[in-house]
């Protein structure tokens, strides 16, 4: 029986893990922490800001059969996120199939099998297959300006507490989900707060008639109406709901509705009308503690925040494998190697609304299914050894997006969602059993009892 490698055990990694249990799929998971969660583990250098809450509702974020606590509020935060998805592992029993302290080294295919380093550890490990789920949001993006700054510089990746703020001249440059939850605490807790974008952004609400925003939009991107007639409804609510850019004195967007990824939030605008956050333009250069604004106006500041992203990173195999020359994926639905059938990712998107980890389950459910065809149904892993070689599938918003690499990944949640679950359907209930004579088989039946499950509060 083929043997398969997962590289970590975040929230990407988890599902992955369940899902080779339940199918009776032989593998080892590297993580290269003590525990699980990855950016939500607070052992990880790579932690999210400590005031992040989840951009999506609990609806279009909890796994396919883990349920959230009915009391917890729409939008998580880091600790409650981190908490579920301690309680998913610890209830589902994957704690027992993952490898902690396990950092890959190296991932190289070598004579058809893969071959991985451990740090650490003499000697190679082979397998069959790879799937690796280290996640695309630990590596920072950093802008390049001229001049030089004499101040304290940080990427929002190396904000860790609103203390980091505190009674500083604070200039936040970006206008991703990161940047607005920094400017927050410090509009609260800096000297001065400002804003500097290059060109602004739709800044949705989290709510929208009293219900999660992502979940209004899942709802209505149901209804059969042309996409762009949706564009331009959405585009009214949005007039209705927040109105002009100009009342709240920031630019006009340079671009249509879902052309550039939205930014949820909430208390952004209400700091804007209220002075507590004052918006600049993009920045022409740097000067000591000076920094010059494209509008003329230059202005002292004590820290700068870059929170201008982050870059997908696979630092121990050769990127190319994944990306093209462009940084964008190679493979089918951001999952599937096109040419060879021992390689996947999961969890190399964007979603412009909805969560990530519900979208990994059904990739790892997607590559699972794909396993168990490729071992005992050739007929269906024909098909979708086809499929995956050429097909190009409507899984965005139907329009072009702006062509930043925030914009690479982006992907439209319900329509992947869609997707992926017609094609688990296509390969029938012969791939989502598991496989005789596997030594995970009893262990995949007893994980499948489990579910479905909520977390306790």
């Amino acid at each position: 029986m083929k043997q398969y490698c997962i590289i970590g055990a975040g929230a990407c990694g988890l599902p992955v893990v369940k899902a080779f249990i339940e199918r009776g799929i032989p593998f080892d998971c590297f993580e290269a922490l003590s525990d699980v969660g990855g950016i939500w583990n607070p052992q990880s250098p790579h932690v999210v800001y400590g005031s992040t809450y989840l951009n999506s509702s609990k609806k279009l974020s909890k796994y396919l059969d883990y349920d959230f606590p009915e009391e917890w509020p729409h939008y998580l935060s880091r600790a409650q996120a981190q908490d579920y998805l301690r309680s998913y592992a610890r209830e589902v029993g994957l704690y027992d199939h993952i490898k902690f302290n396990s950092r890959v080294a190296s991932a190289e295919r070598i004579d058809g099998r893969w071959r991985i380093q451990i740090e650490g550890e003499s000697k190679p490990r082979f397998y069959d297959g790879l799937i690796v789920a280290n996640g695309h949001h630990w590596h920072p993006n950093w802008p390049s300006y001229p001049g030089s700054f004499t101040g304290e510089i940080l990427h929002s990746h190396d904000v860790k507490s609103k203390e980091q703020l505190k009674g500083k001249r604070v200039l936040v440059v970006g206008a991703g989900n990161s940047a607005v939850d920094i400017l927050d605490d410090a509009a609260h807790d800096g000297a001065r707060a400002v804003h500097s974008m290059r060109r602004s952004y739709y800044f949705f609400p989290k709510l929208v008639f009293g219900k999660p925003t992502d979940t209004f939009i899942d709802l209505t991107s149901r209804w059969p109406l042309p996409r762009s007639v949706m564009r331009k409804l959405y585009w009214w609510g949005m007039r209705v709901t927040v109105g002009s850019h100009w009342r709240y004195n920031l630019p006009a967007p340079d671009h249509g509705l879902f052309e550039a990824h939205p930014t949820a939030c909430t208390l952004y605008l209400d700091h804007i009308v209220h002075g507590r956050i004052v918006a600049k333009p993009g920045i022409e250069r740097l000067d000591g503690r000076r920094v010059h604004f494209a509008d003329g106006s230059e202005e002292e500041f004590d820290l700068i925040v870059y929170a201008t992203g982050f870059r997908p990173s696979f630092p121990f195999m050769d990127q190319s494998l994944i990306l093209d020359s462009q940084g964008r994926s190679k493979l089918f639905i951001h999952t599937f190697d096109r040419e060879h059938d021992d390689l996947f990712v999961v969890g190399l998107f964007e979603p412009a609304e909805g969560g990530v980890w519900q979208l990994a389950d059904y990739q790892a459910k997607l590559v699972a299914s794909f396993i168990v065809a490729l071992a005992s149904d050739a007929k269906h892993a024909a098909w979708f050894r086809k499929l995956k070689a050429s097909a190009t599938p409507d899984i965005g918003h139907g329009i072009p997006y702006k062509d930043t690499p925030w914009h690479k990944f982006e992907i439209h949640h319900y329509r992947f969602r869609k997707y992926m679950s017609r094609l688990l359907r296509k390969f029938g209930a012969s791939a989502a059993a598991p496989l005789a004579g596997t030594a995970a088989t009893q262990s995949a039946e007893s994980a499948s009892a489990k579910a479905p499950l909520r977390l306790a509060s």
